[in-house]
């Protein structure tokens, strides 16, 4: 155990901290170039820069939570008597500056759980911008700089509060739990859990194997479950689980649609912490991981040495005319189009993905977004050379959130003006039909005329029970699609469908860029099929009645939002 008076102020000596300033560094003019400040008029929505949570309580100790449904990622500012250390920031700083001087709250450390493989961290870039200290556990092997926190340590938050150091191997060598603990007698009331703990999770064992062979799953499920019932379990019931990912994250299995919960309710309910046999738990742990995302390690190595600020990437994006485009793609370039399914449908350039940014900046996802990022670092590669085509206005969201995966450097070229441009000059040009869903008919008579369905779902979702499957549909999940595609029929046609529409929009983009014919299933598999042709699936009849039920309430909403 670290003495409270051994780190009494923010930062350790500079000697334990190599290059790490001990006053503020000036922040940086942030502007576009003026090539880019041309061309792209947009800007972030206010909304989303705005805590999607706060919780403050009676001693004045607030949590403002920053969740991105699109990453499914969590970052917290805690806070008290004006001061605030940040945990797990994601790349795009800005929305944690924007709130730091609006409260008047002084920043006084960033704290890493570990080295993310989902995202690129913003810690390096607020550590230059405010000149603090990104405290990391000391087996993380960062190579920035930093403080490598041991066992116990201990960070000065307030006259009441301090941030306490608790190694918690397993997700990662390196990973840490952060506690906010009170200073006068260490009692915790929080814990950042990070990768460690999940709502209703634990963080999987396999995403280091690539940079330590040694690190296999079985020998990190052996230090996850060391951490969990020596770390973890022994926390009193009342602390507050804080953790770094929600539903949808890549970086766990059965996560839970909480943010947060309690160490007494995940000792209760959440099936890792039901294990008091290390082998049992380690088969489970091990098993039905799925490949992780192709994306991981770039992001991972980015962590590692800390990523350039955001804007840069930014401001080296080219703004290209039409022949300009045009040469990138003939020179082997991928065309990611961003905008939603939709509009894409009605008019794309020949070969382009497309994967839709989503209406609300990633915040939140309305039913037919999805992990907009994740899909991207999942369906391409790191190494790939990206051509972008944005809705105007939305040119800078896009270049951001493919910088929140690293990605944004490998856009070599913006199409100016968009698809607009593209159609008015009077270039080609691909269409598809989007396919309404009537009734069990409307599936039937697609199969009578010789069309495949296909169900891009995993394959978990397609062998569900209750929610079922189109009958005779083949499941090709969407992140195995690429290669899978390869073995279909060119001489045959396609209609594909997923839960939401989503993954479904990205798969028929993916199918038709090889040259097969295939149209999209509107509105997904939930309120498309099962809401209007339950007789044409393996579901349960009572499913389809709530999907049948949800989705009526739905429109009906939505008419009423609309008048």
């Amino acid at each position: 155990m670290v003495h409270l008076s051994r780190v009494a102020e923010l930062r350790p000596p500079s000697a334990q901290v190599p290059n790490c300033p001990l006053v503020p560094a000036p922040a940086p003019v942030v502007a576009l170039s003026a090539h880019t400040r041309n061309s792209i008029m947009s800007s972030p929505n206010d909304t989303i820069l705005l805590p999607t949570q706060t919780s403050q309580f009676e001693d004045g100790l607030t949590i403002y939570t920053f969740y991105l449904e699109c990453l499914a990622q969590a970052s917290y500012l805690v806070c008290h008597e004006g001061n605030a250390f940040l945990v797990d920031p994601r790349r795009d700083i800005g929305v944690y500056i924007k709130h730091l001087e609006l409260h008047k709250i002084k920043l006084k450390g960033v704290l890493e759980t570990h080295l993310h493989a989902d995202f690129v961290s913003g810690h390096l870039e607020l550590h230059k911008r405010f000149g603090v200290t990104i405290f990391i556990g000391e087996k993380a092997g960062a190579q920035f700089p930093h403080y490598p926190c041991a066992e116990g340590e201990l960070m000065v938050l307030s006259s009441k509060y301090a941030i306490k150091s608790v190694p918690t191997p397993g997700h990662t060598p390196g990973c840490v739990t952060w506690l906010v603990v009170e200073r006068e007698n260490g009692r915790p009331h929080k814990a950042f859990t990070g990768d460690t703990l999940f709502v209703g999770g634990i963080g999987r064992p396999d995403l280091v194997g690539a940079l330590d062979p040694s690190l296999t799953p079985e020998v990190l499920s052996k230090m996850m479950f060391k951490s969990l019932n020596e770390k973890i379990m022994t926390l009193p019931d009342d602390v507050e689980v804080l953790p770094a990912h929600g539903p949808g994250s890549p970086c766990g299995k059965g996560i839970s649609a909480d943010l947060s919960s309690t160490i007494g309710k995940e000792k209760a309910t959440n099936p890792a912490l039901q294990f008091t046999d290390e082998k049992a738990f380690i088969e489970y742990n091990v098993a039905g991981l799925g490949k992780a995302p192709q994306y991981f390690p770039s992001a991972v190595m980015a962590n590692l040495k800390g990523a350039d600020a955001l804007i840069s990437d930014v401001e080296k994006v080219d703004v290209l005319d039409i022949n300009q485009f045009k040469s990138k793609i003939e020179d082997g370039a991928l065309v990611l189009d961003t905008r939603n399914a939709g509009p894409f449908s009605q008019g794309h350039i020949r070969g382009s993905m497309n994967i839709p940014l989503g209406l609300s900046g990633g915040v939140h996802l309305e039913y037919e977004d999805g992990n907009f990022a994740i899909w991207v670092g999942t369906l391409i590669a790191p190494d790939a050379n990206i051509l972008l085509v944005a809705d105007q206005g939305k040119e800078q969201e896009a270049i951001e959130r493919l910088g929140r995966i690293g990605y944004a450097s490998r856009i070599i070229g913006l199409l100016k003006f968009g698809m607009q441009a593209w159609i008015e000059a009077g270039e080609p040009v691909d269409k598809f039909e989007k396919v309404t869903v009537e009734n069990a008919d409307t599936i039937r008579q697609l199969q009578a005329n010789g069309y495949v369905i296909i169900d891009t779902r995993t394959s978990g979702e397609h062998s569900c029970p209750a929610r079922g499957h189109v009958v005779d549909s083949v499941n090709l999940p969407l992140a195995e699609l690429p290669q899978s595609c390869l073995a279909l029929d060119k001489s045959k046609k396609y209609a594909v469908y997923c839960l939401g529409g989503f993954r479904s929009a990205i798969a028929v983009s993916i199918l038709r860029r090889q040259g097969l014919n295939a149209v999209d299933i509107i509105g997904g598999y939930d309120r498309g099929v099962l809401a209007n042709a339950c007789e044409a699936t393996t579901a349960d009849k009572t499913f389809c009645a709530k999907m049948k039920a949800n989705t009526s309430k739905s429109k009906q909403t939505a008419t009423a939002v609309s008048v």
